[in-house]
């Protein structure tokens, strides 16, 4: 028996092996425009907030993908010619306004980014998983950290006023993750019920009607909307010029 040429088999094997796992895992770890978000625990949720954002509390996730921004016009656009669906009511000849290509698609309604995400092949992030996007497994406050920094993403210095960018604009206003968005620009539409989380004790009169989560701060929002831990909620059918989504998809 020749051991030298069974030991180079074996080697070769073994290093064979090794290479298609590790190419494996890159691929695996490889959507273009998303972003991997590895299993774990992460803390969610605050005790120093709205009475609807507590108890804070450890949840553990299996890994996603998320959209590294927000869902732009042009992306839209292309389901919207495919599919013939109703465009955003502020669009005009079935298109959007000018030189708007890489801005947040907004005025969408629950079902409207449901339909985009199905068409696409993948779904809406839940409110857990948009969290631990933003927050990752430290507590930060903002996807950035923990202190506020002026200028670091687009948000409203007067409740009501500012002005829509492209995504990505604000480059420093992404998490550990390099998810961007998350802090400003436009709010975000979860598949998430508004309900209380584990352990709430306070008052049952915010989830008496039938609303869905939404993330984020956005450019008409002021700096108390910016926090990952924030929650608002709105009914489905709600379209809002400064609330658009983003996509996740399962691992």
């Amino acid at each position: 028996m020749n051991f030298k040429k069974i030991f180079v088999f074996i080697f070769v094997l073994f290093t064979f092996t090794i290479t298609i796992a590790k190419l494996k895992k890159i691929i695996t770890l490889s959507i273009p425009n998303m972003i991997y978000i590895p299993e774990g625990e992460f803390v969610m949720g605050t005790n120093d907030g709205f009475v609807y954002e507590a108890p804070e509390q450890k949840i553990y996730l299996k890994a996603f993908f998320i959209d590294r921004t927000e869902v732009t016009n042009r992306q839209y656009k292309r389901f919207v010619d495919a599919t013939k669906y109703p465009p955003p009511k502020h669009w005009k000849n079935n298109t959007y306004p000018k030189n708007m290509d890489n801005y947040p698609v907004v005025n969408v309604s629950l079902e409207d980014a449901l339909a985009y995400c199905k068409w696409a092949g993948k779904r809406l992030p839940t409110e857990q998983e948009w969290e631990k996007a933003a927050r990752a497994g430290d507590k930060r406050t903002f996807p950035w950290g923990n202190e506020w920094e002026i200028n670091i993403t687009n948000k409203s210095i007067f409740l009501g006023i500012g002005k829509i960018k492209p995504v990505g604009n604000y480059q420093s206003d992404k998490s550990i993750y390099d998810v961007y968005d998350l802090a400003g620009n436009v709010r975000e539409w979860t598949q998430s019920k508004f309900l209380p989380y584990p352990g709430y004790t306070g008052d049952m009169k915010y989830f008496k009607e039938e609303l869905y989560v939404v993330r984020g701060g956005s450019y008409k929002l002021p700096k108390l909307f910016c926090r990952t831990y924030r929650r608002d909620a709105f009914k489905k059918d709600t379209k809002l010029p400064d609330l658009g989504f983003r996509c996740a998809i399962d691992k």
